[in-house]
């Protein structure tokens, strides 16, 4: 009981003194100026969650052969919302995924995993083709430069020179 007494007497001792309303004021400015902080902090850490999950659902989907690129961008975005859905995060709207998941896309294409590059065709093998030699080369030469209008090409005496150099007046030397 007497514990108990001594903690009443410090108590009322805190609150006669104003002391206990000042530290009650100080508790309160400081969580007020820390929770926007907080929020920020806890936000960010969700976002790079996100973030790092989109990265590897890009990285899934984009090895996949069956899907066109727009189905593989679908899937992710699918897979991704549904991620942040079952966080929990209120916050990430259809366009915060679509953007995660493009800018994963970007991410996993700069880090050289895109396996998506333009098809090209075979390079005709020399049986097939002629060869090509100088003089046949010359020849398509002289016929794309005869087709193209006169306007097109200059005589080499107008065109411009600007090799020269430009001539300086009786002003400019003497400075």
């Amino acid at each position: 009981m007497e514990t108990f007494k001594q903690i009443t007497d410090v108590f009322n001792w805190l609150e006669s003194t104003g002391i206990l309303a000042a530290l009650v004021a100080l508790i309160l400015v400081v969580v007020k100026q820390v929770q926007p902080y907080l929020k920020l902090h806890v936000k960010n850490k969700q976002l790079s969650q996100v973030v790092q999950f989109a990265l590897t659902t890009v990285t899934k989907f984009a090895t996949l052969e069956g899907l066109s690129k727009s189905d593989r961008k679908k899937a992710a975005d699918k897979d991704v919302a549904g991620f942040a859905a079952q966080l929990g995060l209120t916050w990430v709207t259809p366009e915060i995924v679509d953007s995660i998941v493009e800018a994963a896309y970007q991410q996993f294409k700069k880090l050289g995993y895109d396996n998506h590059a333009p098809k090209t065709s075979p390079e005709p093998t020399e049986n097939s083709a002629t060869p090509q030699t100088p003089e046949s080369s010359a020849e398509q030469n002289a016929q794309s430069s005869a087709s193209k209008p006169e306007s097109a090409s200059q005589p080499a005496s107008q065109a411009p020179q600007s090799a020269q150099p430009a001539v300086k007046s009786g002003s400019d030397q003497h400075a």
